[in-house]
């Protein structure tokens, strides 16, 4: 329970550093207006990260016990977009903003389908685990995308090529998938990711 609690505090002290950051119009409104006017790329990266973890935090408890591992990867993404801008003397480029938005999308998408309360989900649980599976793959990709190897792109088409056979499946079915379907997709998303565990290591 207290680790739980921590996590949570922390999550609410980002999440109140963003506010700050971006958004407080009490105590400090020239500083955030100057920011946002100084650092638009990395206001928007911070601005969705922060709706993202506003989002985590409200459906806390709806994650199927994929809170912690969401927010961690919430907390990644933060630490990249800071060393980012530490390496370019206080900015963030054009690519980097590009590379830190894909994996919001990602982990936007795997927010999505891990909430229990999100009626798609609770109609398409099957799905929604696939579906939640390959963001969080998309996820990986798209931070490493400097460390796999040059197979990128490789790695990146796999991935669409499995979201596209979910999409595939689905619409021949009238919105659902089977069971065996799952387990199909589940083992492509389970060798994909040993592709990406083992071009990150070379």
């Amino acid at each position: 329970m207290i680790g739980i609690i921590t996590t949570v505090q922390k999550a609410y002290i980002t999440t109140a550093a963003f506010a700050v950051l971006l958004g407080c119009t009490t105590s400090c409104p020239s500083f955030a207006g100057k920011f946002a006017q100084n650092h638009p790329r990395r206001a928007e990266v911070l601005g969705r990260t922060g709706n993202i973890n506003r989002r985590l935090n409200n459906n806390y408890g709806h994650l199927g016990g994929n809170y912690g591992h969401l927010e961690n990867q919430d907390h990644q993404i933060v630490n990249q977009e800071q060393r980012d801008a530490r390496q370019n003397g206080g900015y963030i480029t054009r690519g980097q903003q590009g590379q830190l938005n894909r994996e919001e999308n990602s982990l936007s998408r795997e927010t999505f389908y891990d909430n229990k309360n999100n009626a798609f989900v609770q109609n398409h649980p099957r799905r929604s685990e696939v579906m939640s599976r390959d963001s969080n793959l998309n996820y990986g990709i798209n931070k490493d995308e400097g460390h796999l190897g040059g197979n990128y792109s490789t790695l990146e088409s796999e991935d669409r090529s499995i979201a596209q056979q979910q999409r595939q499946d689905a619409a021949q079915n009238g919105g659902y998938i089977t069971r065996q379907e799952q387990t199909q997709l589940n083992g492509e998303e389970n060798s994909l990711r040993n592709q990406i565990r083992q071009d990150n290591t070379h």
